[in-house]
């Protein structure tokens, strides 16, 4: 079968691998369509991982069951999540899952960026079928996960007010998602005006000096982290969400932080609960990404959609193996 395979930070090679085979309790998938994320375009990312296929926000199809596996079968269309906790560590317990050591070492193989993927058995419980939902929405369950953790733990509620700090992908779908759950005052910083008019059609405000609840830096920007953290009123709360610059040390004032007990809340991944959340949510139409998408590619374009969203070309790109 065929791979796009990243042999260096900005190298993508289509090559040819052995087709993978479901073992016990294992399922061999066809990949429907695989998004790009913006770690799959972090060079610090992705470096230590060489060679590596990316590829994590994917659905596929049933093409092969293993050995002991019930309630799937050859057709049926899911989605794919990459990672398991245990949900018996001290962090799980403590509501950190994705922290779980469970978590950071399972995985599909090769990846989204191929024609098939195997999913282990630890992973084959996690798989979501899609039933009423398409392939393209459904590879935004994932990201959409991702940013419903972001936002629960910073506690945003009905009645709060967002200020997202990034208009791309993952802002465009924290917008969208704090205004399913009731959050009616949500601004944006984005300097690009495409960007800032998807946000604009979601509901979302051009910021100005307002003082918020809840900030999200959705942006690897340097400065969209000081952005935010003087827009969060006292007693309120900064998700730092986006992928940081490696090595560049936060530079709050701390002074400011301690008088006004801000709560500065990083967010990674996103656990089973998030990714049944995030499903309803697109199910039932309340989030719908598609408009976001702004290109559609064939696996031996790998390297270009990459290349796009690092750019700013693309706002999201899929990759349609």
């Amino acid at each position: 079968m065929r791979v796009a395979r990243s042999v260096a930070p900005r190298e993508v090679r289509v090559d040819e691998d052995p087709e993978p085979v479901a073992g016990p309790g294992e399922v061999v998938c066809r990949v429907l369509a695989c998004g790009v994320c913006g770690s799959d375009i972090s060079d610090a990312w992705v470096a230590p991982k060489l060679p590596v296929v990316l590829g994590h926000e994917l659905t596929g199809e049933v093409v092969e069951v293993g050995e002991g596996v019930v309630g799937l079968g050859v057709g049926d269309r899911v989605v794919v999540h990459h990672h398991v906790s245990c949900g018996e560590c001290r962090r799980c317990q403590r509501g950190h899952e994705t922290l779980c050591e469970s978590f950071r070492t399972t995985n599909i193989a090769p990846g989204g960026f191929a024609e098939r993927v195997r999913i282990p058995p630890e992973l084959v419980g996690e798989l979501l079928l899609l039933e009423d939902l398409d392939e393209e929405r459904g590879t935004f369950v994932e990201p959409l996960a991702c940013v419903l953790r972001a936002l629960n733990r910073a506690r945003l509620r009905a009645g709060d007010s967002l200020l997202v700090v990034g208009a791309g992908t993952s802002g465009l779908l924290a917008i969208a998602a704090a205004h399913a759950r009731g959050v009616e005052a949500v601004w944006v910083r984005e300097p690009r005006e495409d960007r800032m008019a998807h946000a604009l059609a979601l509901g979302a405000e051009r910021h100005g000096n307002e003082l918020v609840d809840v900030a999200l830096v959705a942006s690897g920007a340097p400065e969209a982290i000081d952005t935010a953290f003087a827009a969060v009123a006292p007693g309120g709360a900064m998700v730092l969400y986006a992928t940081p610059s490696p090595g560049k040390p936060l530079t709050l004032d701390a002074v400011s932080l301690y008088r006004r007990e801000v709560d500065v809340v990083p967010s990674y991944s996103a656990g089973a609960r998030d990714m049944i959340d995030a499903y309803d949510l697109l199910k039932a139409g309340a989030v719908d990404p598609l408009p976001w998408v702004t290109h559609r590619v064939g696996l031996e374009e790998t390297g270009h959609a990459l290349d796009m969203v690092r750019s700013g070309e693309a706002i999201k790109v899929l990759v349609l193996p």
